[in-house]
């Protein structure tokens, strides 16, 4: 019975060496892994120079894409996300923004959240804030967990790799609205088809640009600019940036859905895109004067396609794709403010979202400011209702 006892301790300590060894040795594929995958896409370790953390959108490998306005320049930075959350479950977090400024060791009122994006696999929610207001505002960028936790992610020693934009508007030059073309010069970003598509002003004669970018950042970037017809003004423009966009496909073709100030909806080729440096859309519809579209998103419900459209003088607006694919060009007037045409939509009694992004199946997630208290809530919608 002793020998038997002896023999079985042997064995269980040799098993545990194996396991220990096993696990050493897949710790360190991971990490050489990790290492020739960030070598592959041209990335280093360092701390980047982000001036301002601004539009937000994830692409392959972990990479989250951070638009710097004031520096004119795109970020890659790998935010090794190695969970995964399959559940299709909620998350709700009230006066968010007050956390936030307790994380950052500020008040409420400097603190601006000014993107948001959701890592499909781990479901983490990723935010880039401003801790303070104009041209000395420090950039963060910030994790929560579906849990609640609010992480600062630490733009210190990090992986990523850079991209300068070209014919980025000068600092010092003003749009004819009088606000700054610098900061406008990256309004939304979304990765699609192996390119980071990049919107914004440039200091072209027609200022309105939609910059696509090669990653890993290894090759020149390609610019068209744009050109729509906007209802609500009753002319042509070319110096109105993009405020939000959403690569889709309308008549079964790859495109680029474009929602623009004073509210047009207008629908770019994406093969055109590709070919053309300067570029008339389709407007589709006009949404109504005295608005912005802040965020779209695509969303699956019953098995159909839609587009959410969240507003700064609106509710959200939820779109069918049937719909879109149905509309005919707006090529005339509106005739009066705020008046719409083209494409219908369904007003969802929803007010003060001011960033959206899927979450899961199940739920989109946004930032909404509460119509009594002004705090800013995390929360999440069933698409169900949506």
């Amino acid at each position: 019975m002793k020998l038997r006892n002896q023999i079985f301790f042997a064995l269980a300590v040799l098993g545990l060496l194996g396991g220990l060894l096993i696990a050493r040795s897949s710790s360190h594929y991971h990490a050489v892994a990790s290492a020739k995958t960030s070598a592959m896409l041209g990335m280093t370790v360092g701390t980047p120079d982000i001036k301002t953390a601004g539009a937000l959108a994830f692409g392959p490998e972990n990479i989250l894409f951070v638009g710097d306005t004031q520096g004119a320049a795109i970020f890659a930075i790998d935010v090794k996300d190695s969970e995964k959350d399959n559940g299709n479950t909620p998350i709700e977090i009230k006066n968010i923004d007050q956390k936030i400024a307790s994380l950052l060791g500020t008040t409420p009122d400097a603190v601006l959240i000014n993107d948001l994006a959701t890592h499909q696999i781990s479901q983490n929610i990723y935010l880039s804030v401003s801790r303070g207001r104009g041209n000395d505002a420090m950039p963060a960028i910030l994790k929560v967990t579906k849990s609640g936790k609010i992480e600062d992610f630490a733009l210190k020693d990090v992986t990523f790799s850079k991209a300068n934009l070209s014919n980025a508007p000068d600092p010092a030059a003003k749009t004819q609205w009088g606000d700054s073309k610098r900061k406008l010069a990256i309004t939304d970003l979304a990765f699609a088809d192996g390119e980071l598509l990049v919107a914004g002003l440039s200091n072209a004669e027609f200022a309105s640009t939609l910059h696509r970018m090669h990653f890993p950042f290894n090759q020149n970037s390609a610019a068209t600019t744009l050109e729509i017809y906007h209802a609500s003004h009753g002319r042509f423009e070319t110096h109105a940036p993009i405020e939000t966009f959403l690569p889709f496909r309308v008549n079964g073709k790859s495109s680029l859905l474009a929602g623009y100030g004073c509210a047009p909806l207008a629908a770019f080729s994406m093969a055109d895109l590709k070919e053309k440096k300067h570029l008339r859309g389709t407007t589709l519809a006009e949404l109504g004067g005295g608005n912005r579209p802040l965020d779209m998103i695509a969303l699956q419900k019953n098995g159909k396609d839609y587009v959410l459209v969240a507003n700064s003088n609106r509710t959200l607006m939820s779109i069918s794709a049937e719909d879109i694919d149905k509309a005919e060009p707006v090529t005339k007037p509106v005739g009066a403010p705020y008046v719409t045409a083209g494409v219908g939509y369904v007003s969802v009694a929803q007010v003060g979202i001011m960033q959206l992004d899927n979450l899961n199946a199940n739920f989109a997630v946004v930032i909404q400011r509460d119509i009594d208290t002004g705090a800013l809530n995390l929360r999440s919608l069933p698409k169900r209702w949506l």
